[in-house]
């Protein structure tokens, strides 16, 4: 088994100013199943082929979700602090009452249309106040109304508080990143998730108040009034649910209008009416993949193929390097925009598929149809900038220049 010490994959300089991709693929054709280590002692094992990735995800109960989601935790085996207690980080049986309320409340029916109504009212809104000739940052512009909408309704929030909440969970992700955290990264990392839990704290007080229980938080608020659910968990929750949309779809919306540009020809079979915009965006997700991994703890020996990755150590189902295995996709380093069947696992797979997922889907189809009516385009002028991180694909910067629609023909 190949074993890689100081691993770019712990590097987020890599993954913004290299080809993460290529990296992946050279380990996904002749090591699958890899070990990456680090100097201060922390080490993982990789797998990048898609249906090992599958089967690591509903095999649950060998790889556990308790000890931390992501590679910059403690390189000891130690329980998350939230462990069974967030969603993202609980286990079977935790993990399924955690699901029903946050689900029934936050991802029922109504609340899709809800969250559908305004995310497409805030795109036509901004989409609808530039014309041609404006040259402007899509990243800070235009992206973040797709999860702003989604803030609102599952909130029950105005505009501008969703707008704070949006840049106290994005430095949350990009804390690595200069644009997002200065030169103080954890002391960032830690004030916006203090933001965050603040922000959602004052939030159930005022539910639990009115006694209003027509959002999400609302929901949770009156489980917490009634005794049904602690105060921390609620809290928590809310991070989780907030952080998880508010970071996904942005970037994928950026690397979309990237897409786009640099696939003009793929784009025009959409313009044109020869492929559905539901079959679009499946192929978008898998694309971009903007949640690169996860990471799961194995609490049991874990059979791969040839390989048994011994129980205590950390595994990381690499997400973007399975939505590109030639196994599954054909042409899979191909953007081909009517790709059917398409079995992206953008979102992750079983009990621990993100729970956001469908709202996330409706996103970006929903931004991805506004686009495809809207009689201009935009038109990338400078090269992109990558945000520096290993867990999120995505842009920092996107310069566009707003063209007529016609001109992205050429």
């Amino acid at each position: 088994m190949l074993i890689v010490e100081n691993s770019p994959l712990y590097s987020a300089e890599f993954f913004a100013n290299d080809d993460p991709w290529k990296y992946l693929s050279d380990l996904r054709e002749n090591h699958p199943v890899s070990i990456h280590r680090r100097s201060d002692g922390y080490e993982f094992y990789a797998l990048t082929r898609y249906e090992d990735v599958y089967s690591a995800y509903i095999d649950y109960a060998r790889l556990s979700s308790s000890y931390g989601t992501m590679i910059d935790g403690s390189y000891r085996p130690e329980k998350d602090s939230a462990s069974g207690r967030m969603l993202i980080v609980a286990d079977p049986p935790s993990h399924g009452a955690l699901k029903k309320p946050i689900k029934s409340a936050g991802f029922n029916r109504a609340m899709l249309m809800k969250i559908g109504d305004i995310v497409r009212k805030n795109i036509r809104s901004v989409l609808n106040d530039l014309s041609v000739g404006d040259q402007i940052d899509f990243s800070q512009v235009v992206a973040p109304e797709l999860p702003k909408g989604v803030l609102e309704a599952l909130f029950g929030i105005g505009t501008d508080d969703a707008q704070r909440l949006l840049e106290a969970t994005r430095t949350m992700i990009g804390y690595r990143d200069e644009v997002y955290a200065g030169n103080s990264p954890l002391d960032s990392l830690v004030d916006s998730q203090l933001d965050v839990l603040d922000f959602m704290s004052e939030l159930i007080d005022q539910r639990i108040r009115t006694e209003s229980s027509d959002d999400m938080i609302g929901f949770l608020a009156q489980c917490v009034a009634t005794g049904e659910m602690p105060r921390d968990v609620a809290l928590l929750n809310g991070l989780n649910v907030a952080v998880g949309g508010n970071e996904t779809t942005p970037h994928t919306a950026s690397l979309t209008v990237d897409t786009i540009n640099n696939e003009r020809k793929e784009w025009r079979k959409l313009v044109d009416g020869k492929v559905s915009c539901e079959v679009a965006t499946q192929e978008f997700l898998r694309w971009t993949s903007t949640n690169s991994y996860v990471q799961r703890l194995a609490v049991d020996d874990f059979v791969v193929g040839d390989h048994v990755i011994p129980a205590g150590s950390f595994v990381t189902l690499w997400n973007m390097s399975a939505n590109r295995d030639a196994s599954v996709f054909e042409h899979p380093s191909s953007f081909l925009i009517d790709r059917t069947n398409n079995k992206q696992i953008a979102f992750g797979a079983g009990i621990h598929r993100c729970i956001g997922a469908p709202v996330a889907t409706l996103e970006i189809q929903t931004f991805i149809e506004e686009l495809a009516s809207w009689d201009k385009a935009f038109v990338v002028v400078e090269p992109p900038q990558r945000l520096h991180s290993n867990f999120m694909l995505g842009l920092t910067e996107l310069q566009v220049e707003v063209a007529k629609a016609e001109d992205l023909k050429s």
